[in-house]
Formats: structure tokens, C-alpha cells, sequence
């Protein structure tokens, strides 16, 4: 048998939050109660909850398109805060984490120019003169971005590699003595 994605409506993930947030009851408690399958679910709404108000409880629309520019941005702020790729989603209201993570793939498997691959039949253009303008705006805007991910990975290697010598210079200190 499949797995089936089960949604939850906002007033039922509100009343499960409430009683979480109101009450001594634990979350594998809840869980068994409601008959959610997953403890992180409920964990994920009460985030959600804190951080967005009601709103975050709000079911949504699995079509939603995130353009290339907020991808890289996405990516930049989980790589310069390391933070988790809960976090991440929680911080720029994404609803999955494994959003996150295909972009982070993507990206290491073909480059940054996949995350402004848009899926779906191209649009028609009317004029190659616009087509041709925009490629050029657009492959500027592109390197300018690889360009800074490039920097921050640059820092972090720095950083990584005086952690290391340090370590280094530690051990060679402590097995002196």
C-alpha cells in the first residue's frame, strides 16, 4: 500500500497547538490522540505557529513556484547561519524542508544555473531582441549571485582550514609536553 499525504486543516492543527501550548500533554501524546503518524508534524505547527501567528497553520498549495533568486538567497542564509534545513524553512516560511534540500542538491549536481530552471513548456516570445536582453540581464544577475556564493564558500574554507591549523598546533603543543 502507498504512503498517503494526509493534510490537516488549519482549525484542526490550531486546536492540536492550543492543547499542546495550554496543557501538560506531551506530543506523543497528541499524536496518539488525534492519530497523527508523526510527532515532528505537530513539533512543525507549533513552530509554525510561533512564528507566523495563525497563518502558518494555513494548508498550502503544493504548486507554489519559488523563482531563482530567492533559491539562492534560501541557500546563502542556510549556509552563512549553518543552520538546519528546519530552520531554514521555518525562517522564509517554506513549507518543507526537503524543498530545501532538492535545491541544495540541484544546485551541487548541476551548478546554479539549475535553480533558475523553470519546469513546464517555455513561454512564446514575441521578439528575439527581448528574449536576447533579458538572457544577458538575467546571465549577469547569475554570475553576480555564483559570485558571492563563491565568496562565502571561500570564507567558510578559510575558516575551516585556520580551525584545523589550530587544532593542529594544539596537538603538537599537548604532545610536546
Amino acid at each position: 500500500m502507498a504512503n498517503l499525504i494526509i493534510k490537516f486543516a488549519k482549525e484542526f492543527k490550531f486546536r492540536v497547538v492550543q492543547e499542546y501550548l495550554n496543557s501538560s500533554v506531551g506530543i506523543g501524546q497528541l499524536a496518539r490522540k488525534y492519530g497523527i503518524k508523526s510527532d515532528a508534524s505537530i513539533l512543525k505547527w507549533v513552530n509554525q505557529y510561533q512564528v507566523f501567528g495563525e497563518e502558518g497553520l494555513e494548508v498550502r498549495r503544493p504548486t507554489f513556484i519559488y523563482d531563482g533568486s530567492f533559491k539562492v538567497n534560501v541557500l546563502k542564509w542556510l549556509k552563512t547561519n549553518n543552520a538546519s534545513l528546519s530552520e531554514t524553512a521555518l525562517h522564509f516560511n517554506i513549507s518543507e524542508p526537503s524543498t530545501i534540500w532538492a535545491w541544495k542538491r540541484k544546485l551541487e549536481a548541476d551548478g546554479i544555473d539549475a535553480l533558475y530552471s523553470v519546469r513546464g513548456r517555455p513561454k512564446i516570445m514575441s521578439a528575439d531582441k527581448q528574449g536576447k536582453n533579458k538572457k544577458k540581464q538575467t546571465e549577469l544577475e547569475r554570475l553576480r549571485e555564483e559570485n558571492e556564493l563563491l565568496q562565502i564558500e571561500n570564507d567558510y574554507l578559510k575558516k575551516l582550514r585556520a580551525l584545523v591549523q589550530s587544532q593542529r598546533d594544539k596537538e603538537r603543543k599537548s604532545s610536546k609536553n
